[in-house]
């Protein structure tokens, strides 16, 4: 029992084999649980954007407001979230970088096994809905290179002097200028990479939502909710936010702002 939950417990394990099961699971699952759309069903995505449209109203009112006299109340609560997440993933990030592959190999197989399923179950009629389930894949496959990349940039022994030291006194005392900066961008790099395979999995759930309103079943109210929450991915703004996170994050990860960094300084 002991040697399972061993097993169980290692993050290659858990990376490679448990979670695209889970994913693989999923995707099936909620392909399964709608029924063959009907003859009638809109064949395109275009004329099911159109369909989906006519049965919500989004209505957008906020308003925001900000007084001067919290400028420095939110510098000096942003500096020390700078300098604990410093700290934290100096201390953390093979555990970190862990999940973060873990998350990959989740979405590409739930990409994958929930586009799979539907093919086989004939959910596509028409090859556009292939091209948006699973264009995706291509960014979050992306993001196993930045996750390479954030591998290549740890700071030897950075991790073990973390250990050593508290947040404050690590980052003040314990790192040198270049280093702060270094680990800055690292960290910048690691966020954007996330929101970038983020992004574009909750762009191919978009669809895969969109696909699943020209069926009926047990799980129409679900597709109807994410289509409604992910909208947002489906638009110019998502592919945009998807290019730019995954451009800045190759240039943060990669070393090119730092070098740039460097000369201006």
């Amino acid at each position: 029992m002991q040697a399972l939950i061993t097993w169980f417990n290692d993050p290659l394990v858990q990376s490679v084999v448990i979670s695209p099961f889970v994913g693989a699971v999923l995707g099936i699952l909620f392909a399964g649980l709608n029924n063959v759309p009907p003859s009638n069903a809109p064949v395109t995505v275009q004329q099911t954007i159109i369909v989906f449209k006519q049965t919500i109203v989004v209505h957008q009112n906020g308003q925001s407001s900000s007084s001067s006299n919290d400028v420095w109340a939110y510098f000096f609560g942003f500096a020390l979230i700078v300098v604990g997440v410093t700290w934290g993933y100096s201390r953390y990030f093979d555990e970190i970088l862990g999940y973060w592959l873990s998350g990959l190999f989740s979405c590409t197989t739930f990409i994958l096994s929930a586009g799979i399923a539907s093919a086989i179950r004939h959910q596509y009629s028409n090859p556009e809905w292939v091209w948006y389930i699973f264009v995706p894949v291509i960014a979050v496959g992306f993001g196993f290179y930045l996750l390479h990349l954030a591998q290549l940039g740890i700071i030897p022994n950075a991790r073990e002097v973390a250990q050593k030291h508290s947040f404050l006194d690590f980052y003040l005392n314990a790192l040198k200028n270049e280093h702060r900066m270094w680990l800055l961008f690292q960290i910048i790099g690691v966020f954007l990479g996330i929101v970038a395979g983020m992004a574009a999995t909750l762009r191919s759930v978009y669809y895969l939502a969109l696909m699943n309103q020209r069926a009926n079943g047990a799980l129409h109210a679900i597709w109807h909710f994410l289509a409604r929450i992910t909208y947002f991915s489906s638009r110019k703004e998502g592919i945009f936010l998807i290019l730019l996170a995954s451009g800045i994050s190759y240039i943060l990860l990669s070393g090119v702002a730092y070098k740039f960094w460097e000369r201006g300084g």
